[in-house]
């Protein structure tokens, strides 16, 4: 079937379909407005005001994407390793989901002593 032979609200609808898309698609891929750091200082700073707090060792920070559509979100691993234990051994862990648009923590878990 040609393009050209289409009705025009059949055209209309693909154009729609089209954009749709095209916006969806943008959307997904952007997103992320705060930096690495800006995301581990709001982690740090949650951290310290959490009843468990704890002063961090070692730091990670990766972003993923969750929910429907996608939203970024930097996912902010601390930790202290656990001296006397394998390198999966930790005193204290914290993973702490800082949304990658806003810097608002979404979620803190902590843990004294995470046995991997």
């Amino acid at each position: 079937m040609r393009l050209v032979r289409l009705p025009g609200r059949t055209k209309l609808l693909i154009a729609l379909g089209v954009l749709l898309v095209v916006i969806f698609a943008t959307r997904s891929c952007s997103g992320v407005d705060i930096t690495q750091e800006e995301a581990i200082a709001a982690a740090r700073t949650a951290l310290a005001a959490h009843p468990d707090a704890f002063e961090p060792a070692r730091v990670e920070a990766k972003v993923l994407r969750q929910g429907f559509p996608p939203d970024p979100v930097w996912v902010v691993v601390l930790t202290v390793a656990d001296p006397d234990g394998s390198s999966e051994d930790f005193l204290h862990h914290a993973g702490i989901w800082v949304d990658a648009k806003t810097a608002q923590v979404r979620q803190i878990d902590i843990s004294g002593s995470a046995q991997g």
